[in-house]
């Protein structure tokens, strides 16, 4: 019997070429421009967004204190610079038992700063003019609502507002800040907020002292960052809606009776 004759069919096997293989990697490359930045954006605001937290969290920690010491808020003792001035009396301290987690608290998660000790996660650098003393908070206070540091009170002991019922507007007055993460001040607990003067260097000037852009923008008066009021509530805001001049600010009790940013 005869074979039936079948002609061989031969298959072509089917495969990238290098045109098709580099427009793939090109559209890869594409969407992972595209994407990085968002991912990027959503961890920082993530980050802004457990700060604020952090910052509620001391606020709420500073009301509590102050109910128990006859309306007396938590001062303000960890140094710019020079001595110890009794940093066991700092709000650092002082304010433990009214946090959960007073590590986490006192540490912002936007904080990069080199001065946080080894144990304490950092790089171990001292802070400025120190050999080794280090960071201890991501946060300070408003140095007009401190008995140490308040420039009111070096004038006339009848102005310091060192108590929630001296401070005539709570809500408009800013309590908590965020400290500048390197410089002299990155081993403080509070600026000295009488030294910004007036006009757009002010801001320069705030910002050796406080981190006024951790959230975002220049470090300008559209620089963002987050704050504690003293009534308790906190608020993401450009540094230009908390600091205007040495008579129109949020920062200095009396003049925030009427600061309208």
């Amino acid at each position: 019997m005869d074979r039936q004759f079948r002609p061989r069919v031969q298959t072509r096997r089917s495969a990238f070429t290098l045109v098709e293989l580099l427009a793939v990697i090109a559209i890869i490359a594409l969407l992972a421009g595209l994407l990085i930045p968002v991912i990027a954006s959503s961890s920082r605001a993530a980050r802004a967004s457990a700060c604020l937290a952090n910052v509620r969290a001391l606020q709420m920690a500073h009301l509590s204190y102050a109910e128990e010491h006859k309306g007396f808020l938590a001062d303000a003792r960890l140094p710019h610079g020079g001595a110890d001035l009794g940093s066991a009396e700092s709000f650092v301290a002082t304010l433990q038992p009214f946090l959960d987690n007073q590590l986490q608290v006192m540490r912002s998660p936007l904080d990069g700063s080199p001065h946080w000790s080894v144990e304490m996660g950092g790089s171990g650098v001292p802070v400025t003019g120190s050999t080794s003393r280090f960071r201890r908070t991501s946060y300070g206070i408003n140095n007009h609502l401190s008995r140490e540091f308040s420039a009111l009170g070096a004038l006339d002991p009848a102005r310091v507002t060192d108590r929630i019922g001296r401070i005539p507007n709570p809500a408009m007055t800013v309590h908590t800040v965020c400290m500048a993460t390197t410089g002299d001040f990155a081993g403080a607990d509070h600026p000295h907020v009488e030294e910004w003067g007036e006009g757009a260097a002010s801001a320069m000037i705030a910002r050796t002292q406080l981190s006024i852009a951790s959230v975002g923008g220049t470090p300008a008066a559209d620089a963002r960052s987050n704050y504690g009021f003293a009534d308790g509530h906190v608020a993401t805001e450009m540094f230009g809606r908390v600091y205007a001049s040495e008579q129109a600010n949020a920062f200095d009790p009396f003049a925030a009776r009427t600061f309208r940013p």
